[in-house]
């Protein structure tokens, strides 16, 4: 026989305790996507640079030869 005794009070502990992670888990995933979204804007921002520094470069090739 187990000496585990379950009821109604002990499952609402657990509950709460996992009502406690899931909380967590949501705020760091919050975090982390925000982390990712300024991530993706700063290379979007490099892409866009690259891009016209490459535009320019070969409209300077083209008009000064």
């Amino acid at each position: 026989m187990s000496t585990d005794k379950r009821t109604v009070a002990s499952a609402h502990s657990r509950i709460d305790g996992l009502e406690k992670e899931v909380l967590e888990i949501k705020t760091e995933m919050k975090i982390q996507l925000k982390d990712l979204y300024n991530r993706i804007k700063r290379m979007e921002a490099i892409m866009i640079c690259i891009t016209g520094a490459s535009l320019l470069l070969l409209l300077r090739m083209t008009f000064l030869s």
